[in-house]
């Protein structure tokens, strides 16, 4: 289960976004994502076919965050993590926690 110490449910926003910094740390390596993607669990995060339409306000409402491109047909982002502390300090705190929590700022 996902790291929640005050048990609050998170939102399909913070769901895609702790999805994205999970893999990071997982990985080490800021990858693309489509909507596809969410619809389908992760660590026992699960977005599900409200996906593309999340993602879409996600990257409309913090377009400093994400990098965006097409192939094919499937819109696809990128967290910006080289800008990660910058972008903190930018996002409002229900998503910029999850930087904190998933250690990738300190």
């Amino acid at each position: 289960m996902y790291n929640n110490p005050n048990q609050e449910e998170l939102t399909q926003h913070e769901k895609i976004f702790v999805i994205i910094l999970r893999n990071f740390k997982r990985t080490n390596e800021a990858r693309y994502w489509r909507a596809s993607d969410f619809q389908k669990e992760w660590n026992d995060i699960f977005v599900g076919y409200e996906a593309t339409a999340r993602m879409s306000e996600l990257i409309k409402k913090y377009p400093f965050a994400f990098e965006i491109r097409m192939n094919e047909r499937f819109r696809e982002i990128k967290f910006r993590f080289e800008n990660a502390r910058e972008i903190y300090n930018q996002l409002p705190m229900e998503l910029a926690r999850h930087l904190v929590r998933e250690g990738i700022i300190l």
